[in-house]
This record gives structure tokens, sequence and C-alpha cells, in this order.
């Protein structure tokens, strides 16, 4: 997969599906900016240029397109892309001699221009398969990128000391002990990834339970409900309709896959399903706009079928990953006005970059009566962009329990040694300035729903004949 996703290494592209669960998830989206490639002199952009933040360096010249990961002790190839296609990068600007800008989505990346690469490159190849080495690549990598050690109760220096020195023996040891730092971190878009033998990532399953569970609630409220698309677990990706007392109930299951371009002709599942559509719209610069489209033209057939509804159900508990831009497309058919939503900035070494700060417009069509999101600790990563966009919204309210606060999107490091770390780099503030990491997002009205998957999915199922909890609490709600 050659797009800026992967070339930079961030996998917004799913910003995804928790832990590895990611991928997604997953990378992670985006706006409503456009997508279309804007072109400038090539040899303008010739150069090597340090993205702000990142911990990224990007070298150009008349056949390739470099990217590098750097550390203060390292720097790493990452990726390669052939110099024509370029465009598959986003839209990129020269601002002025020594200024370059990538537009990606509706994020936008700033690299200054500098002579070379730094002397540390050359030093990272004769080191590359030094344990000791990785290990203190992987220190400064988290270290200059990683905003969140505070919230995970990490003492990072402590982590140093501890484990740095010479003292890792061999590649297993170093994997047992970078495992054991990440899994102290507790952070679904922080994973250490190795890859297989032949070069390709492990193979992930996913369980069939819960989109059994999201069947029985649409059969159980709604009848003759609409079912779209495909979600990652093989079940119904958006499902609607309304419920017999005129209440509207839209079950949105991914924030992907909403572009009819890619299709799935294998009948693939789980994570095979999300590689191999990843794939399918990594060559095609414009895909986010399709997914932004895709979902656009689906709210608002849905929007207009439920216009004489009494309020809406949006369920999200079960939505664990996707883009922020297909978030951000569902909440402009719910305002009525332009709104500013939140803010995001990545962390570097001496703070933070200048903060981007995100606003939407409503579409022609809104749905302006009371919404009700229903949350849980299963809503992770993109579909918490919508709920935190929610607390700036004053006819949606929150039911269930606090979403996961994985909201990053996720930084992708190559290591010396071929290892690859994910990792939250980036900090989402709500129009309050609030951040939400580790926390989540907090519903209005609150179910104790468990943080553990398996409980969550089972106790929700074991009940559901005698009634969803949240959506008899909206019913309650709408009758006062």
């Amino acid at each position: 997969m050659q797009s800026l996703e992967l070339l930079l290494g961030v996998h917004n592209s799913y910003k995804m599906i928790k832990t590895i669960k990611i991928l997604f998830y997953f990378l992670t989206l985006f706006s409503a900016k456009s997508l279309v490639a804007q072109t400038v002199a090539e040899d303008a952009l010739k150069g090597v240029w340090k993205m702000r933040g990142y911990g990224k360096i990007i070298a150009i010249d008349d056949a390739l397109v470099s990217s590098y990961d750097t550390t203060a002790i390292s720097c790493t190839l990452n990726s390669r892309l052939k110099r024509d296609s370029i465009l598959q990068m986003g839209t990129i600007k020269r601002v002025d001699q020594n200024l370059l800008t990538i537009t990606e989505g509706i994020k936008t990346y700033t690299l200054d221009k500098i002579g070379k690469l730094p002397n540390s490159f050359e030093h990272n190849l004769l080191k590359s398969e030094d344990s000791n080495y990785n290990f203190d690549v992987f220190w400064n990598m988290m270290d200059e990128n990683y905003p969140f050690f505070k919230e995970r109760k990490i003492d990072w220096l402590s982590i140093k000391e501890n484990y740095g020195g010479k003292r890792i023996k061999n590649k297993n040891q170093l994997r047992h002990i970078l495992k054991n730092i990440i899994k102290q971190l507790n952070d679904g878009h922080t994973t250490l990834i190795i890859p297989k033998k032949n070069g390709l990532v492990p193979h992930y399953r996913t369980s069939k339970k819960t989109a059994v569970l999201e069947d029985k609630i649409l059969e159980r409220y709604v009848k003759n409900p609409i079912r779209y698309g495909e979600s990652i677990k093989g079940n119904g990706l958006l499902n609607y309709g309304i419920t017999e007392n005129n209440v509207g109930y839209i079950q949105i299951n991914n924030m992907l896959f909403f572009s009819d371009k890619y299709k799935n002709p294998g009948g693939l599942s789980g994570y095979d399903y999300l590689f191999d559509y990843l794939n399918a719209s990594a060559g095609n610069p414009n895909h986010f706009e399709d997914e932004k489209r895709g979902i656009s033209r689906l709210m608002e057939e849905i929007v207009r079928k439920l216009q004489g509804t009494d309020a809406v159900i949006i369920d999200l508990r079960f939505n664990s990953g996707g883009y922020d831009l297909v978030s951000l497309e569902i909440l402009r058919h719910l305002i009525t006005e332009e709104t500013k939503i939140y803010s995001k900035k990545a962390k570097i070494l001496t703070g933070y970059t200048e903060p981007q700060l995100f606003s939407i417009l409503p579409v022609d069509t809104t749905y302006s009566k009371p919404v009700f999101l229903l949350i849980s600790h299963q809503t992770a990563s993109a579909p918490e962009v919508l709920a935190l966009g929610s607390v700036a919204v004053k006819n949606i309210t929150r039911i269930g329990s606090d979403t996961e606060g994985i909201f990053s999107d996720i930084l992708e490091k190559k290591m010396p040694n071929g290892w690859t770390i994910n990792l939250s780099n980036e900090v989402y503030q709500d129009i309050n300035g609030t951040c939400y990491e580790s926390i989540g997002i907090p519903p209005n009205k609150k179910i104790n729903y468990s943080h553990n998957e398996n409980v969550f999915i089972r106790k929700l199922k074991r009940n559901i004949n005698s009634g969803d909890e949240a959506i008899e609490m909206v019913f309650k709600l709408i009758e006062k």
C-alpha cells in the first residue's frame, strides 16, 4: 500500500481498530477539504524536507520519494514511492523556497527544507541488528513523539533506566521487553508489529459474536431494516430503520468501507477484508474523497427518510475504527450551523506543533430533532471523534459508558531492525480545551457497561430479549 499513510507511516487509513485491532484501525480522515491534487513544478519539490512533528524526513529526487523515520540518534528508511506516483501522497503545495505542505484528507503536514539526511543514517545501517541500539531508538522514538505518559501513568525515564544499557542479548529478549513496555501503556493505538519471514504482517482474527449481537438488536427494534455494506465483522456496515414508537435507529459499525469503488469480490472478512480494501484504495489519490461521498450520499438518504421521526438513535457501541472524515461527515447531517468541534496538535520534543482547528458546515438538509448517541468502551478511535464533536452540538445526548480514549491517528515508525512501532502522537481537544485521551468521552446518561469486550457483548446478548437498556432509556426520555 503506497500512499501518504504508508509513505509517511501514518496509518490514518484506519485509525483503526484498536490495538492491532487497528492497523486501521487502522487507520486514521478527515474533513471537507478537497483532495484534488495540486501540482507544482517538479523541480520545486526536489530536496530533503523535514516534517514538523512526526519524526519524518522526506527526500525527493528525479526517480524516488523516500520517507525516513528519525530520532536524535537514528535515521531509518521507512518506505519509497516512485516519483511519478507522488500525487498518491495527497495535495502538495510549495509555500515558499523552504516550506512545503502536504494535505491528506483534512490533515495538513508542514515540512521545512534541510540540507541533507542526518549523519545517523549511515550509523543506523551499521547497527541495525544491534538489539541495544534498537531499544535506544525505540525509547527515543517514544520520548520524542508520545504525549501521554502522564495520562497513562508511565515514568518514561525509569523505563530507560530499567531496560537500557548493554543488557539485551538478542531479538527475542528485545521483543519481550518492548511488548511488556507497550502493555503497560494500555494504549490501543500503540503496538509492536514484527513481520513474518515473508515480510507480511501477522494474521488477525475477528470475533463474530459482536456481529450476532448487532443483528439481534436490529431485529428486536426495527421492522424491515435497511442494511448497507459490510463491516469488518462480516455483517452490515450501516443498518437503519424506524422503531414502532417512531424513533429512527442508525447502527454504524465502522467508519470505513463507504466507497463503492473498492468491492469485496472474494467475500473476505475480518482483517483480510480490511487489508484488501486498503490496498485497493491506496493507489487512488482521491480515495478519501470517495469515502466522504459514499457516507454523505447514504446519510442524505437516511435523514430524508427519518425526517418524520420524533428522535434518532445513532448506535456506535460496537464501532471500533475507521476514518475521522466519515465521522465528521455524519455529524454535518446533525447540525444547523457552522460548528467548531475540536483541535489537534502533534507532539515534538520541545512541546507541540501549532494546533489545527476543525469546524464543520451543515449540509442542505439536516436532522434537527433530538439525537441520542449510544457509546461504550468499545467505541474507539474514529467514532470517538464523532462523540468528541457531539460535545459542541446541543441536540445530541450521549448514553452509555465512557469511550476507550484513543483519538490520535496512528503514527507508524520503522525501527532499524525492520520492526514497526505504531504509536499515538496527536492530542485532540474539544471546544473547551479538554483532552479525553485514556479516559474517553463521557456519556450524559451513564450505563455501567463492562470495559471487558467479551463481558460487555455477552451481557447485552443475554438481556436482549427483555430489551436493550440504552435504547429503552431513549424511549423513556422522549416520553417526558
